[in-house]
């Protein structure tokens, strides 16, 4: 009975610890004008959860203190404020040429290469959905600019294709959640898939997958680490 009581009360302080990334998320977003601002609040809340998965003085299963999380929130937006704008413009830009090569087939009489071409776009969208899906944990692991962090991605899918789909399963489950229970959006919007994503890449060895030493001023903003050609933070 006390262990039920101790696992719903760790699920409780999860879930509230959730909740909390998501409102900050959605204040600091508001906080850079939407458009420059839901890219660096992206990145800082995959730092967050990232260093989450790096302390050690936790017990597993255990939920880091909310205490400090707005001043941790804050410091990662405006450190990743330049590389996740850059890396959200480039996103963004593969998202429209899809959507419009894709629009621009759906409503074109190309014969009998339409259903190919709409094929293909069906494809590359869920290709594009997968990178999406890991880019933003890698964004927050290494320090690279948005190239070489989409090339780390795609190099990913292609050599690791088991971690890459368990991820996206993962990731998938959360949302095919949100679309049965639509209320459960505006509570933990991006924060679960996002969570759901760095989970998976850490206890399959992507981010490291081993604790490192760190002090409280630490945990939740790690440090950068200059190397020549791009390395882990």
């Amino acid at each position: 009975m006390q262990r039920l009581l101790a696992w719903h009360t760790r699920i409780g302080h999860l879930g509230l610890r959730l909740l909390c990334l998501q409102l900050l998320w959605l204040g600091w977003t508001v906080r850079g004008g939407i458009v420059l601002g839901v890219f660096p609040a992206t990145a800082a809340v995959h730092g967050i959860l990232r260093a989450d998965a790096r302390r050690e003085d936790l017990a597993p299963g255990d939920v880091p203190e909310l205490r400090g999380l707005r001043a941790q929130v804050r410091d990662l937006w405006r450190r990743e404020f330049a590389v996740a704008n850059r890396l959200g413009a480039v996103l963004t830009l593969l998202w429209a040429v899809v959507l419009v090569d894709r629009a621009v087939v759906a409503n074109v009489d190309l014969g009998s290469l339409g259903p190919v071409l709409q094929g293909a776009h069906t494809v590359g969208g869920v290709v594009l959905g997968v990178l999406t899906v890991l880019v933003w944990p890698l964004q927050a692991h290494f320090d690279e600019g948005p190239f070489a962090l989409l090339r780390r991605s795609v190099v990913m899918m292609l050599g690791r294709p088991a971690i890459t789909a368990i991820t996206a399963l993962g990731v998938g489950i959360v949302l095919y959640v949100y679309y049965l229970i639509p209320g459960l959006i505006p509570v933990f919007g991006i924060i679960a898939p996002a969570a759901i994503a760095t989970a998976c890449l850490w206890r399959m060895g992507v981010l490291g997958g081993t604790s490192v030493p760190t002090t409280a001023a630490e945990t939740a903003v790690p440090r950068p680490v200059a190397m020549a050609a791009g390395g882990a933070r």
